[in-house]
């Protein structure tokens, strides 16, 4: 195992957490959008988009095990694992970044002011009453209102940590499915 071949599949690596750094923003805008025009169906493209985005990671664990073999590079479960959390660090800083450009600059405070208009409305109102949960309905509006202090950094930390925290988990099960494939013959 060369440092060139080591260093080309890092290269990999980090093409693969672009990719999904750039569909969890695409993920990410599709729920904005829909918060802030309360249109279910970008919300609806956003639930589509999250799960269309676990067969990809998996797809993109398993294509950085026959890069790994393409370079000559014995493809651990340790080595998965380090390159899938990797994989993911890429794609949370990427996401974070995005979603801090977004809260420092162009949203000045309306999402959650939307999320909070949709949530006070009184449709959902009754909803949550008829149901029962009123505590947990003012437990809601509270927290929405202490999301709505928070500073521009602080939201997108609380996203990130969300986002590498989902994807330590995730890392797992990618890493061992990844070293388990046994890929056809390669070209």
């Amino acid at each position: 195992m060369s440092n060139e071949n080591l260093s080309t599949f890092r290269k990999f690596v980090m093409e693969y957490g672009s990719i999904l750094g750039l569909c969890w923003t695409a993920v990410f805008a599709c729920y904005v959008i829909g918060f802030r025009t309360q249109s279910g169906l970008s919300m609806l493209l956003g639930i589509c988009g999250l799960i269309a985005l676990l067969p990809l990671e998996f797809y993109l664990g398993i294509r950085m095990k026959k890069r790994s073999l393409q370079l000559s590079i014995p493809f651990t479960f340790l080595f998965g694992l380090i390159n899938t959390v990797s994989m993911f660090m890429y794609a949370c800083l990427l996401s974070g970044c995005m979603q801090f450009i977004y809260f420092a600059h162009i949203d000045k405070g309306n999402l959650f002011s939307s999320i909070n208009a949709m949530l006070t409305s009184s449709d959902i109102q009754n909803t949550y009453r008829q149901a029962g949960l009123s505590a947990y309905y003012t437990q809601i509006i509270d927290m929405i209102h202490e999301l709505e202090l928070l500073s521009a950094f602080d939201k997108t930390l609380l996203l990130f940590n969300n986002n590498f925290l989902t994807s330590l988990i995730l890392s797992l099960p990618i890493a061992v499915t990844a070293y388990y494939y046994k890929p056809a013959i390669l070209k």
